[in-house]
């Protein structure tokens, strides 16, 4: 690792060590996992206040200075799907291979499949 280290700090400012051989592609896919979870509740939560006639922008404002503050929700409109479905595909490959189940992620993939092409409409969610 410390060899590694400087080529690393290269293009990224944080390097962690995470484990043995291996764990740093766990680590990115359990990134991910939690990142398009992350997206899909604030997609969610958004359109249920934009129904209920809420400022949506105050509201994500508001969110941020909350115990749900995220990465997503502060990058609001700038990501897109594009990469969703091949991470989770990742995610449901390494949870077969491990023998766990995770009824989320697997919930989270097929929501993030129906919001790729919608980017960002909250007005269209839900219908």
């Amino acid at each position: 690792v410390e060899r590694l280290t400087p080529v690393l700090s290269a293009y990224s400012s944080d390097v962690v060590h995470t484990g043995g051989v291996g764990t740093a592609q766990v680590a990115k896919a359990v990134n991910n996992l939690i990142l398009w979870a992350c997206l899909v509740a604030d997609h969610e939560g958004l359109a249920l206040a934009r129904r209920y006639g809420a400022d949506v922008e105050a509201l994500r404002r508001a969110l941020l200075l909350s115990s749900c503050a995220n990465g997503p929700l502060e990058k609001w409109g700038m990501q897109t799907m594009a990469w969703a479905d091949d991470d989770m595909a990742i995610v449901a490959e390494m949870a077969a291979d491990a023998g766990i189940a995770l009824p989320q992620a697997e919930v989270n993939r097929e929501i993030c499949r129906s919001l790729k092409p919608r980017r960002y409409k909250l007005d269209q969610y839900g219908r």
